[in-house]
């Protein structure tokens, strides 16, 4: 996937949250990262992508991801 089309890929799912941290959560990152990618300082990884592929077919499905584990 060319970096743009990621990029955009990964911002509608951003978009599909109440705040840029609850997106960090279930991305797996921090706020830090979301706000670099939706300024654009920084692309998004293939990971980030298979991510939200992921937790889409989880929410297609009905299925609550589970929470972050914390260490």
């Amino acid at each position: 996937m060319k970096p743009n089309l990621r990029r955009e890929y990964v911002l509608n799912e951003i978009a599909s949250y109440s705040s840029q941290a609850q997106a960090a959560i279930a991305l797996g990152t921090c706020p830090r990262v979301i706000s670099q990618w939706n300024r654009n300082k920084a692309q998004p990884r293939e990971l980030a992508v298979r991510v939200v592929q992921l937790l889409q077919v989880l929410k297609e499905k009905g299925i609550e991801p589970p929470p972050p584990i914390t260490f």
